[in-house]
């Protein structure tokens, strides 16, 4: 396994996934009996924007490093406490550091709710560790993540939010998170799942919607493109398909998509399994 976030950490599609992360645990927090967050791919939680790793390709400029020094009192609420979220691991006004899912998960808990983070890199996982290490009702386990899933889901808590965001390192990952949902949903029909995925070969992502629709569950489907072409090697167009989302996530993500779209020179748009692109 040779993929390491910190290479496209706090990218144009990092921007995106963690937005619409925290407009689902807020959802799931409008109850107040407990839940628990599982993060599949988990990575370090706090990620070095000035390494040599995150330099190579420099993918947050495209994303976090476009929305950092905007004036915040233009922003939709969630995007403002997103960037809050940022600065707080920031000095200065300066952007050195972006948060992973796991610290802005993190962030938005609250006492009763538990988070599970499993990461496959040994190295990563062991960053992991240090980074949480005081960290109240976090289990971190050095695991696959389609085990993971298959141990931990359903949730003890009854409720819960899983989040599926693989490197696709392998051509079959698609397969590999279809056959994972099929299987957590005949034990837990009504779980919450976030899958983000690149958009790279069309055939590909048809294939992987026409499997979502088959497991006939509520679903959503958000497309989220740059619309400058990406420099070789870099990514230009990503997917998000919510399954189970809790009530009123797509008027809250399509009150913010907008502002999003303008401010990082995008497009945006909700799917359906048909669509074609």
């Amino acid at each position: 396994m040779n993929y390491r976030h910190i290479y496209h950490a706090g990218s144009f599609s990092d921007v995106i996934k963690h937005l619409v992360l925290m407009v689902l645990l807020k959802a799931l927090q409008r109850k107040d009996t407990p839940f628990c967050f599982l993060d599949t791919h988990a990575g370090i939680g706090l990620y070095e924007l000035q390494s040599e790793q995150a330099l190579k390709k420099e993918e947050y400029k495209n994303g976090i490093g476009q929305l950092f020094s905007l004036d915040q009192k233009t922003m939709p609420p969630i995007i403002q406490e997103y960037v809050s979220i940022v600065q707080k691991y920031n000095v200065d006004n300066k952007l050195h550091f972006y948060p992973g899912s796991p610290v802005i998960a993190e962030e938005l808990l609250r006492t009763q709710d538990h988070m599970i983070l499993c990461e496959l890199h040994q190295e990563d996982y062991q960053s992991l560790k240090e980074n949480f290490s005081n960290a109240k009702n976090v289990a971190i386990h050095h695991t696959d993540a389609y085990l993971a899933i298959k141990a931990f889901v359903p949730s003890k808590l009854k409720r819960g939010l899983v989040l599926i965001d693989p490197p696709f390192e392998v051509t079959h990952e698609f397969e590999l998170i279809f056959s994972a949902l099929q299987k957590a949903l005949k034990h837990w029909r009504s779980g919450h799942f976030m899958v983000w995925y690149p958009i790279k070969n069309n055939a590909a992502v048809q294939a992987f919607y026409r499997d979502i629709k088959s497991l006939n569950t509520d679903h959503l489907m958000i497309h989220f493109s740059l619309n400058h072409p990406a420099e070789e090697g870099k990514l230009s167009a990503c997917g998000i398909v919510l399954i189970n989302p809790p009530w009123q996530v797509k008027e809250n993500v399509e009150t913010m998509l907008p502002y999003l779209a303008t401010a990082l020179s995008a497009e945006w748009e909700f799917c359906n399994c048909s669509a074609s692109f």
